[in-house]
C-alpha cells in the first residue's frame, strides 16, 4: 500500500458506489483514524481523520474527504467537498450536520445552491442557541409536534422518548432573523427523556436545530433520527472492521477507503436480504462478515450481485 494514490483509489470508490445511492438525504461526519501516526498512538493530535459522506436512505458511504491534520480542519474539508463537481446530486438533497459543522458559510452555500439542511446548534454557538431559545419562548406554541417512545432499550439500556416541536410564524417567510444566515425557516426543539427500567429514574435533555425548509414534525423526526446512521456506520467500522485496533500509519487513507468498500458491500447485501438466513444465522452485518471468512462463493456474490 506504500505507493497507493489515495485520490485515485477514492475516485474508483466513488464510481463504484455511485450507482447504489440516491443522494436525497445526506449525513456528513468526521471520524478519527486511530493508529494513523507512528509517533502519536496515544494522542489525538497526531492522528489523521476522515470525513465520511453517507447516503442515509441506503446507509452507504459514497465519498470521503481526508484530514491530514486531525479533525481540527473538518470545516475546511467539508467546504472542499461542496466545491467538488459530481460529488452531490444536481437535483438537490437534504444535508444533516452535527453542531461542529453548523457554520455560516456552509449553511448559506447550501441554501444558495437550492439544497436543504438540518443543522444542530449546541453550546459552541452560544449566541445563536440563545437567540433560538428566546424566539421559541416568544412564539410559545409550536406549529406542529410529534413524539415517539422507543419500547426497546437503547442509550445505555434505557427507555427513550423523543418529542419534536417545530416553531415558526405562519405570517413570515422565515422563523428567525439572523444577519449571518440567509434563510432560517424552521426552529426545531427536541425533548429527550431517558427512563431507567429498574429505578424508573428519568433524565431530561433538550436540543435545538435549524432548517432552511418547512415540513411536518414527524418528517423532521425521521430526518433527525436517520442522521445517526452515520454514527452506526462508524460503529460498524470500529466493531466489524476493527479500525481502532489497527496501526496504519502507512497510507491510512487508502486503508480507510478499503474498509469502507468492504463495509458498503456488507450493507448492500443486508439491505437486499434482511430476512435471508445465512448458514450461521440471520443475515446481520456480523454474520455477513463471518460468512465471507469461509465461503469464497458468497464473497464473490457481494461483488457480482446487482442491488439497484
Amino acid at each position: 500500500m506504500t505507493n497507493t494514490d489515495n485520490n485515485a483509489l477514492e475516485k474508483v470508490f466513488r464510481q463504484y458506489f455511485s450507482n447504489y445511492v440516491k443522494k436525497e438525504n445526506v449525513a456528513i461526519d468526521g471520524k478519527w483514524l486511530n493508529g494513523s501516526d507512528a509517533n502519536g498512538q496515544y494522542t489525538n493530535e497526531c492522528h489523521k481523520a476522515i470525513l465520511n459522506i453517507l447516503d442515509k436512505d441506503t446507509k452507504i458511504v459514497f465519498g470521503h474527504k481526508f484530514m491530514a491534520k486531525n479533525k481540527a480542519n473538518e470545516i475546511s474539508a467539508l467546504k472542499q467537498a461542496f466545491d467538488e463537481d459530481n460529488l452531490f446530486s444536481d437535483e438537490g438533497q437534504i444535508f444533516s450536520f452535527d453542531a461542529i459543522q453548523t457554520q455560516t458559510e456552509i449553511l448559506n452555500n447550501i441554501d444558495n445552491n437550492g439544497d436543504k439542511y438540518i443543522a444542530k446548534v449546541k453550546g459552541n454557538q452560544k449566541e445563536l442557541k440563545n437567540k433560538i431559545i428566546e424566539t421559541i419562548d416568544d412564539l410559545k406554541t409550536p406549529i406542529d409536534s410529534y413524539s415517539f417512545e422507543d419500547l426497546g432499550l437503547s442509550c445505555g439500556k434505557k427507555y427513550v422518548k423523543r418529542e419534536v416541536e417545530v416553531f415558526y410564524s405562519k405570517s413570515m417567510d422565515i422563523a428567525m432573523y439572523d444577519d449571518r444566515f440567509n434563510n432560517i425557516k424552521s426552529l426545531i426543539r427536541v425533548k429527550k427523556t431517558l427512563t431507567d427500567p429498574k429505578t424508573k429514574e428519568q433524565t431530561f435533555m433538550t436540543s435545538y436545530l435549524i432548517a432552511n425548509f418547512r415540513t411536518t414534525a414527524e418528517d423532521f423526526y425521521n430526518k433527525i433520527i436517520s442522521h445517526w446512521r452515520v454514527e452506526t456506520y462508524h460503529y460498524h467500522l470500529d466493531m466489524l472492521m476493527e479500525e481502532d485496533e489497527h496501526i496504519a500509519y502507512k497510507e491510512p487513507f487508502s486503508i480507510a477507503i478499503l474498509r469502507s468498500f468492504a463495509l458498503n458491500l456488507f450493507q448492500l447485501f443486508h439491505n437486499a436480504h434482511k430476512d435471508k438466513k445465512l448458514p450461521t444465522g440471520k443475515a446481520t452485518m456480523a454474520e455477513i462478515k463471518r460468512t465471507c471468512k469461509y465461503d469464497d462463493y458468497f464473497t464473490a456474490q457481494l461483488f457480482e450481485q446487482e442491488y439497484v
